[in-house]
């Protein structure tokens, strides 16, 4: 589904071949990259796309203490272990393919459109891999990592807990250094995503808890390996309590974990103590990079269902010809379609963006250039995944309505990539939390310099862009990076307060400035093409300015105008009544 536009962006707009000329992926070459994302298509075409309606209708069970999960998520699963996949980002060293970010986050694309829910184990398994790989000891990274990497363990992250979602400070978990160097831990941990499933021999939990000497915040966490069973095959005293039952995503088990509930649950310490949250948001920032990326994977593969629908629906009649017309030919039909590209197409060009930064960052041979990119991912990182999950839920909002009241029926899947989508903007940080992250900690906490920076690069880029089917685009981005550099200079002096009221809508603001950029950059990219998708995509980034860069440039003026939000400064007591 996601193939031809995944080349494009990485080899004609963002130029990801070069990674390959880097030492870190000599090992790699062009025709290995293309032989990758084929047969990652074609194994998402085959085992993935088929059981999504299925897994969706017949979710986990949850019986006599046991999470039961659809054999065919089990099937596809396998699969995807089979095919090397769980080691996608996995150093040599360790059995992996060590494949640049940009990569393996357009792997994650190619699966997220196919079937999100069923992906998700995979997602999750290599995650938490990668961080006992970066991490942990010797004895861990030999005896973890190969049957994680292999399918015959899973990995999950555990963080929150019932009285504790976000608020990690608040986090109850215990772990008691036993005499032979693990723990004991004990604790109830909340919306565990492959918490408990019945078709690998073992889970790894990557648990969050609080051992003797930390502070009492977050900053006091460590980060333990509990698995579901001990290495001799016999329970590890990890209980499920109960089976989630979800909106959406309901291929993937969510669960409460209960550590220590029935006999002893051991755990060994990763890295040092205390450190447990920084080494946990290795994990994390990957997997909101990778929400970002599955969020617009999700948001396209609504647009291709909504096209595929639209241009078979026949309803009116052609004013000149007074032949039945297919509904791609009424004009709000064609407005809602080209929103849509304009989101999702535009929102995968950002996470590729956002990967390459990765690579960047990690790999790149030059020192200089190398950090830079690791102060820029910071500030990107939160922006990806809140402006690929908000924009994309309203392209998948915009692909029901195109299918009027077929959309919103389970007999097509449109209804079900909607539910799937609005988890987007809630799990690995709510979008308002990502805001205030963006905001607090990606601009004010340098007076806006890393912005501005990205800023500078952009106007310096423009002119090497323009053309002549550019010039609304160019314009209207030099009007909204003006319009930033002013709202940055008032949200860093100005009170704590006014800069989370304003958070969302500068955050979306600034991500819609940056992906119209991509948008030119694409546009760029297609100069001298008049076949294929090049007239669509022209017409998509001129519906971008016209439709969603304009809203955002009125919220900016009210930031500079000084309005004060609606919110934030009323008494909680006369929120209602």
């Amino acid at each position: 589904m996601l193939l031809q536009e995944l080349r494009f962006l990485l080899g004609d707009v963002l130029g990801a071949e070069a990674v390959l000329t880097w030492p870190t992926f000599g090992h790699l070459d062009r025709l290995d990259i293309a032989n990758i994302l084929s047969a990652a298509d074609d194994l998402a075409e085959r085992k993935f796309s088929p059981i999504a309606a299925r897994i969706d209708a017949e979710e986990p069970l949850f019986f006599e203490g046991r999470v039961l999960v659809h054999d065919d998520v089990a099937k596809a699963f396998h699969a995807y272990a089979d095919a090397g996949l769980l080691g996608a980002g996995l150093t040599l060293e360790n059995g992996g393919l060590q494949l640049p970010t940009c990569i393996s986050t357009a792997l994650m694309a190619i699966f997220g459109a196919a079937c999100n829910p069923a992906a998700g184990y995979g997602f999750l398994t290599t995650a938490a891999a990668r961080v006992i790989e970066a991490f942990g000891d010797t004895w861990q990274k030999s005896t973890f990592i190969n049957p994680m990497r292999d399918g015959i363990w899973t990995g999950t992250m555990c963080l929150s807990e019932p009285q504790a979602g976000s608020a990690l400070g608040e986090i109850r978990t215990r772990a008691v250094l036993r005499d032979d160097g693990s723990y004991d831990v004990t604790g109830t941990k909340m919306w565990i995503s492959g918490g408990d499933q019945d078709f690998t021999a073992n889970i790894i939990h990557l648990v969050l808890a609080r051992i003797d000497g930390g502070a009492t915040n977050a900053s006091g966490l460590s980060l333990l390996i509990v698995p579901k069973m001990n290495l001799d095959g016999e329970s590890n005293g990890v209980a499920t309590i109960g089976l989630n039952h979800k909106l959406g995503h309901r291929g993937t088990s969510n669960c409460a974990l209960e550590f220590g509930a029935k006999g002893p649950s051991i755990g060994y310490l990763i890295g040092k103590p205390h450190l447990g949250l920084s080494y946990m948001f290795h994990m994390m920032n990957e997997a909101r990079i990778g929400v970002g990326v599955t969020a617009a994977a999700t948001a396209y593969a609504g647009f291709r269902h909504a096209t595929e629908y639209a241009q078979t629906r026949f309803q009116g009649r052609d004013r000149e010809t007074g032949l039945p017309m297919a509904i791609i030919g009424h004009a709000d039909v064609q407005r809602m379609l080209l929103l849509q590209r304009a989101i999702c197409e535009g929102g995968l060009c950002l996470c590729l963006y956002g990967a390459r930064t990765v690579d960047d960052a990690f790999s790149h041979p030059d020192i200089s250039e190398a950090s830079r990119a690791r102060i820029r991912l910071g500030l990107l990182t939160p922006l990806v995944k809140y402006w690929c999950s908000e924009r994309g839920l309203e392209a998948n909002s915009l692909a029901i309505q195109v299918m009027g009241g077929a959309g919103y029926v389970r007999d097509h899947p449109v209804e079900r990539l909607f539910r799937d989508q609005r988890l987007n903007t809630i799990h690995e940080g709510t979008s308002g939390i990502l805001a205030i992250d963006f905001v607090l900690r990606g601009v004010r906490s340098d007076g806006g310099a890393t912005l501005l920076q990205l800023l500078q690069e952009i106007v310096s880029d423009l002119s090497s862009i323009q053309g002549p089917h550019e010039v609304a685009l160019f314009e209207a981005l030099v009007t909204c990076v003006s319009n930033i550099q002013e709202c940055t200079a008032k949200l860093v002096t100005g009170r704590d307060d006014d800069a989370r009221a304003w958070a969302s809508p500068f955050t979306i603001f600034v991500g819609d400035t940056i992906v119209a950029w991509l948008w030119l950059r694409q546009i760029k990219a297609l100069r001298g093409k008049i076949d294929g998708a090049a007239p669509a995509k022209r017409a998509a980034s001129l519906c971008f300015i016209q439709l969603i860069l304009q809203q955002s440039l009125a919220v900016s003026k009210n930031i500079l105008d000084g309005m004060p939000a609606p919110y934030g400064e009323l008494d909680p007591r006369f929120m209602v009544g």
